[in-house]
């Protein structure tokens, strides 16, 4: 489905997408994607989305898109804010705050791709909060489905909500829940991201439009290996129709209403 085609049945939108890890082996083809995204879309800042939501008219021919990068990894800071701020992107950068003071040896969990990442500084952390938007990823990369006891819930969600802003000096309104399959929602960890967000993003394919709900904003998963053909597929709404039932189950559950 073409975006035009998208337009005409969506009205304005926003794609938002999230990455992972970005190496510098895969620069060029991350690249190759952001000179894709330039050609069809327009960046999406805070007061972009906040506006499109509210209903307020979409000043742009093209649709907008939020790049999202998810982990806190040293690359997002080495290789993905040069190319963003070289081909005029906002990046939104969501990040587990209490694995920044750690060495990334004491966390097992935090792999990927079978490799122990390397974690952003805080210095890096803050470069990034100046020129681009960071958002809480929770405090240690923690799934919130229903098994989690509710005194961790309350840390992850809230807890890295005020260590953020007591890193960065500022108040943190944007969380993304991690990991996109259906047992990582929970009812109450909506509850509280409800009480201590406005804003927070979900993985699970849909277009944000006028009127969506600030607190169910679903993204799309790219990663920086994928070739142009994969990512235009993902990008065509093709997709959201597959993810349609899983989409509902998660708003369900998570709609506090």
């Amino acid at each position: 489905i073409g975006f035009g085609l998208q337009k005409m049945l969506l009205g304005p939108f926003i794609r938002a997408v999230n990455y992972h890890v970005v190496n510098a082996e895969q620069a060029g083809n991350f690249e190759r994607h952001l000179q894709y995204y330039q050609s069809h879309f327009v960046s999406v800042d805070r007061g972009g989305l906040e506006a499109l939501v509210s209903g307020s008219e979409w000043p742009d021919r093209q649709p907008g898109l939020i790049l999202s990068f998810d982990d806190g990894h040293q690359t997002h800071y080495d290789v993905v804010a040069p190319l963003l701020e070289k081909y005029g992107f906002t990046g939104w950068f969501f990040v587990p705050v209490g694995l920044m003071d750690l060495d990334p040896s004491d966390d097992e969990d935090f792999m990927s791709n079978g490799e122990r990442d390397l974690v952003l500084s805080m210095e890096q952390l803050k470069y990034l909060d100046e020129r681009h938007i960071v958002g809480s990823h929770s405090e240690t990369h923690c799934r919130l489905g229903q098994d989690v006891p509710q005194e961790r819930m309350e840390s992850e969600i809230l807890g890295s909500r005020v260590h953020l802003e007591n890193v960065l000096g500022h108040p943190i309104e944007i969380f993304c829940w991690v990991g996109g399959e259906e047992e990582n929602y929970s009812r109450e960890a909506a509850k509280l991201v409800r009480r201590s967000y406005k804003y927070s993003f979900m993985t699970n394919n849909a277009v944000i439009r006028a009127g969506t709900n600030r607190l169910q904003l679903q993204r799309t998963n790219i990663e920086a290996e994928d070739p142009l053909s994969l990512v235009r597929f993902q990008l065509s709404g093709l997709i959201d129709l597959y993810y349609w039932r899983k989409r509902r189950r998660v708003n369900d559950l998570t709609d506090w209403n």
